[in-house]
């Protein structure tokens, strides 16, 4: 792929002339278009006999007073994307909204996470849509890390990695970090262009042996070996809030069903950008609950 061309994904960039793009990620090169191809030789169908357990168990920590949405957000897309069993921990004031806006969600109060045995039976752990910055919250992410198991991390937990580096150090190996340009920058420091970004992001995953979703009008998927997997996925329809908070659920809940952490990256961000995509045939703007709730339609349809 020509400069000219890749140009359009890395448009501010200065990304050299010799830089190519393949098409699809099971090609040589470092760096990689995800595909729809991609999407149906990665998706499982459900199994024939298989039960709630079968799908795994995701909790997602998030939410607080004025951002309640988030935590549901995150959660629902859970359910959506086919996780077996979703538990969410958020304040206790926002319990009604939970249970009248979801029932099939269950609910783990936010002082159980410092106890270590509660966190065991979870297969995997998204932290970070409206958590807030707070010391309590924090001391979760503390708390959280000590568990050592691969997590998915989000919005304001990236926001106390940015100015917490001793802590960003305990991220578990294997997670999934999902920040959009300004997050990046509060991670890693400014960068001048997307392109300097995505080559910070490669030596950061290879150094944490962590897997980075770098989130913008095209989303680069970062795994731990320093391979860029391009997402093309989504469109302006889906410039509103909580779509983050949904793609944090679409990892969670694919992780905990068995996928790689860079296949469960890599599915849920096209699922979500496609999701998208369907809608606006159709929609002005859609919202995240749309998207979240079109997930199951998008999904049946790559298993046709």
């Amino acid at each position: 792929m020509s400069k000219q061309i890749l140009n359009t994904f890395l448009a501010d960039s200065s990304a050299p002339a010799t830089l190519t793009v393949t098409s699809g990620t099971s090609g040589t090169g470092i760096y990689k278009l995800f595909t729809e191809a991609d999407a149906i030789r990665i998706v499982k169908p459900r199994e024939l006999f298989s039960h709630k357990g079968t799908y795994g168990h995701v909790l997602v920590v998030a939410g607080q007073e004025q951002t309640m949405g988030a935590a549901l957000l995150s959660s629902s897309a859970c359910l959506y994307a086919g996780a077996g069993l979703t538990t969410v921990s958020i304040p206790s004031s926002g319990l009604t909204a939970l249970n009248s806006s979801f029932p099939e969600l269950m609910f783990l109060e936010r002082k159980a996470l410092a106890v270590a045995r509660n966190l065991d039976k979870f297969t995997v752990i998204a932290v970070g849509p409206g958590l807030g910055t707070t010391t309590d919250a924090k001391k979760h992410l503390q708390n959280l890390f000590k568990h050592k198991q691969p997590m998915v991390i989000d919005a304001d937990a990236l926001n106390i990695l940015g100015v917490t580096p001793e802590l960003f150090k305990k991220v578990p190996k294997g997670s999934v970090l999902t920040p959009h340009m300004n997050e990046f920058d509060r991670l890693f420091g400014k960068h001048e262009s997307w392109f300097k970004r995505v080559e910070t992001a490669r030596m950061e995953a290879r150094e944490r042996s962590i897997i980075i979703v770098l989130k913008n009008q095209y989303t680069f998927i970062i795994d731990s070996s320093g391979n860029v997997h391009i997402n093309l996925s989504g469109g302006p329809a889906m410039a509103q809030g909580g779509m983050g908070d949904v793609l944090t659920g679409l990892i969670a809940a694919y992780m905990a069903q068995g996928y790689a952490g860079i296949d469960a990256a890599q599915l849920a961000c096209y699922i979500h950008g496609s999701s998208g995509d369907q809608l606006a045939k159709t929609h002005y703007t859609v919202t995240a609950s749309e998207v979240a709730k079109h997930v199951p339609i998008l999904l049946k349809s790559l298993l046709k």
